[in-house]
Formats: structure tokens, C-alpha cells, sequence
């Protein structure tokens, strides 16, 4: 069926709100037969009119050039600079990466992509499905790389400095800094169309390269090595080989304030394991003496920027209260014990007049917000932890709670660059300014 008909009836006649979240793929074939029928999945927000320009050629594009302002199309989302020429790492590898990101949060959508862009490079089935349930067959280089992919992914919070010796056998200084960068990327990416559980598009053949396979499925045989083979990347339960629902990642309860105070203090004496450089570019318009987080940004010049830009914007433009964006980066950065990025929060709090105990209290009653931005808080917590295990629900409770839809993907949008700032800036065990 065409895919803007589906829309059309589901405009009229939307299925009702699911409270579950989306089933776990346990198989190779499974995972392949829920891509297929994510073409046709209820989006969460209203499935936008086409538009025009790169963006509006795929489904995510047209979410984020409607419902976003223009300057929050791109940065703590994915970036752009791909062709950066200070970036070394091989595209497919990356892309490698960006699957195996995708499998671990059970983004379909951004899964399905990486399907296609893999099948284009001309990567197997059995090779993909590899990626899955079989690392023995890579190098030991790409091995480190998958396992340091799916920790940062899935338990950012145990992301130690002895992970990144691990990576410097196989990987240069910039080369680890390049992966984290692009991992917490991808992990920025499937919030945003995990979290509004926006539809695949009815074909990839936009991927298709001129001889290339056919891109208009996700049917293509698999072999009885890897068909039925059990996944060990996605949140299931490893134990039981199953999944009534996405495995929540586990995380130690909240430090109190007394222990949060305390690991800041010693943050500010740490030092960074990967690259920050010393000053920032004459064109990057900083603002007063340059963070830490800018410097690391600084270490690719180009593709750093639309980062740092992208970042500046979400603190500076959009709709939402300044006290909510911080209110936001506050909970992701509890959730992902990301000091660095925590500190930068509750300066932010602080600015806006917050006192000590309404800064903690958002990890409870959130009693310093408004009624709406409390309803945009949980769900932005939950985005932090585990966009897999976000419900239509969620979503709805926050469209009825007063703020409008593009006020929604500005929430999910905050929550998208918290992630990829915490895991950047963590992984680099960033001093406090």
C-alpha cells in the first residue's frame, strides 16, 4: 500500500494509543519481518506534509524540518561534516557502528537505514546478521570498537578510562574521539525517531548505488547459520534468550546530594583521556573563555562546529522554559552519571535561580516546574534511559498536558542532545570548567 494513503487513513482514523512499547526483535528473521512492518507504524506526533530540500527525501527529515526550528536540524542530532577530512575511520565501519547503536536502543527506523547503507556497501546478510550474534568472525580491532559501541550505547554509566586504553591497541587518539563523537551521535539520532516512533519509508532505494542490490525490502534470505540465531545486542534478557518487553538498562539508585557535591568537586581536578585542543577556531563565535566540552568539539574542526553549534542552540533557541532545557540536561545527566555534563546543568540551574534543594528535587517532584514541564520532564527521563522503552502513551500524555506538538519535538529534541553531550563528554572524562 502506498505509504502517504496509510497516512492519510491513520489521519482520520489513528489506531488507538499503545501504553507498550515497541516488541524486541530476538532473531535475525524476526528483526527483519518488524523492519518490514515498521513502514507502516503509527507516528506519535502527526506525520508531516512532504517538503522539500535533502531532508524531506526521508521520513525523519520531513519530522525534523516541520516540527523543529531550523537550527536544531542537524547538530546534537547526527551533525554534519561527514566529509571532514580530519575524520579517519572507514564510512562502513561506522555504519557498522551506527547498527549496532540502533540494535541496542531498538530504534527500527534508524536500524532500518543502516540495513540498507550496509547492503549498498556491498556487506552480506550473513555479514550483517554477524553483527548481531557472531563478533568472533571481525578483527579484534572491530570487536573492541562493537564492544565500546554497545557499553556507551547501553551502560554509558560504566564507561571507564580503561576502556579507552583498550582502544588505543587498535585506534588512534582522534580515531576514539572520532567513534565516541559518532556513537553518541547515533544514540542523539534514535531518541528522536525511536522516541516519535516515526515510520520507515515503503523503499530504500534512495541508498541504492547504480548496480547495487534492491533496497525495496528487508526480505532478503537469510542462511540457516544466522536466521534463528539469538541476538546479544538488543535489550532482551540474556539469561532467558527472550523479550516480553525491552530490557530497562539497570542503573544504581540516585546519589544524594552530599555524593553528587562531592564527585563535582573531584571532577574539576581530572584529567581528559582523549584529545581537547587548546584554543577554538577564529570562526567558531565563542562566547568568553571556551569550555572544556568546546576544546574537545575543537579537535575536528569542521564537523566539531555544526556539533558545537547544534549544542549552543538547543541552550539559546526554541520554545521551551530555559529552567526545562536545563531541567533536562539535569535528569539525562543523573541518569548517565555524566559529571561533567551535570555540572554544566546545575550552573545553568543555578542562573535561573534555582535553589540547592529544587535542583535535587527534580529528581523527584519536580516541584520548581510547571504542570506541563513536569509531564515533559518524566518523559524526557525516560528518553535518557531507554527511548526503547517509550509508549505512544508517553508521548500522548505530554501533547494533552498542554504543550503543543512542536513543543513535544523540542522535548524529545533536548533529550536527543543530552545524550549525545553526556556520552561525549563522559567517555572523555572531561574536567569541570
Amino acid at each position: 500500500m502506498n505509504p502517504f494513503l496509510v497516512f492519510a487513513l491513520l489521519a482520520v482514523d489513528p489506531p488507538p494509543v499503545s501504553e507498550k512499547p515497541k516488541p524486541v526483535a530476538v532473531t535475525r528473521n524476526q528483526e527483519k519481518d518488524f523492519l518490514e512492518n515498521h513502514k507502516t507504524a503509527r507516528p506519535r506526533l502527526p506525520m508531516p506534509p512532504a517538503g522539500t530540500g535533502p531532508l524531506a527525501r526521508v521520513n525523519n527529515g520531513r519530522f525534523r524540518q516541520y516540527y523543529l526550528p531550523a537550527e536544531f536540524q542537524f547538530g546534537g542530532l547526527g551533525g554534519r561534516g561527514d566529509t571532514d577530512t580530519e575524520l579517519t575511520l572507514d564510512n562502513t565501519f561506522k555504519v557498522k557502528l551506527f547498527w549496532i547503536t540502533s540494535r541496542a536502543n531498538n530504534c527500527y527506523y534508524c536500524l532500518g537505514h543502516q540495513e540498507h547503507k550496509l547492503a549498498s556497501a556491498g556487506v552480506t546478510d550473513d555479514g550483517i546478521a554477524a553483527l548481531d550474534s557472531d563478533w568472533a568472525i571481525f578483527t579484534p580491532a572491530e570487536q573492541a570498537a562493537f564492544a565500546f559501541t554497545k557499553k556507551l550505547t547501553y551502560e554509558p554509566n560504566k564507561v571507564n578510562a580503561k576502556d579507552i586504553e583498550d582502544l588505543k591497541k587498535h585506534y588512534t587518539p582522534n580515531q576514539i574521539l572520532e567513534m565516541t563523537i559518532a556513537v553518541a551521535g547515533f544514540n542523539s539520532m534514535n531518541r528522536w525517531t525511536d522516541g516519535l516512533n516515526i515510520p520507515g519509508e515503503e523503499n530504500g532505494n534512495f541508498f541504492r548505488k547504480e548496480g547495487g542490490p534492491d533496497l525495496s525490502g528487508f526480505k532478503t534470505p537469510t542462511s540457516a547459520k544466522y536466521a534463528e540465531a539469538v541476538t546479544a545486542v538488543a535489550p532482551i534478557d540474556q539469561q532467558t534468550k527472550s523479550c516480553e518487553a525491552p530490557c530497562v538498562p539497570a542503573r544504581p539508585a540516585l546519589e544524594s546530594a552530599e555524593a553528587v557535591n562531592q564527585a563535582l568537586e573531584q571532577a574539576k581536578t581530572r584529567k581528559a583521556t582523549l584529545p581537547v585542543a587548546k584554543t577554538l577556531p577564529a570562526n567558531w563565535d565563542a562566547k568568553g573563555k571556551a569550555p572544556q566540552w568546546a576544546l574537545l568539539m575543537a579537535t575536528f574542526t569542521k564537523s566539531g562546529k555544526s556539533r558545537y553549534d547544534g549544542v549552543n542552540a538547543v541552550a539559546e533557541k526554541g520554545s521551551l522554559s530555559p529552567k526545562l532545557k536545563a531541567a533536562i540536561a539535569w535528569s539525562a545527566a543523573r541518569t548517565d552519571r555524566a559529571w561533567y555534563a551535570l555540572g554544566v546543568a546545575k550552573e545553568r540551574l543555578k542562573a535561573l535561580g534555582l535553589t540547592e534543594e529544587q535542583i535535587f528535587g527534580l529528581d523527584t517532584d519536580a516541584a520548581a516546574l510547571e504542570s506541563a514541564d513536569r509531564q515533559a520532564l518524566a518523559l524526557a527521563k525516560k528518553l535518557a534511559l531507554s527511548s526503547a522503552t517509550v509508549s505512544d502513551a508517553d508521548v500522548e500524555a505530554v501533547r494533552k498536558g498542554g504543550m503543543t506538538d512542536k513543543q513535544v519535538a523540542e522535548v524529545v529534541h533536548h533529550a536527543c542532545t543530552a545524550a549525545f553531550f553526556d556520552r561525549v563528554t563522559e567517555a572523555a572524562n572531561l574536567p569541570l570548567d
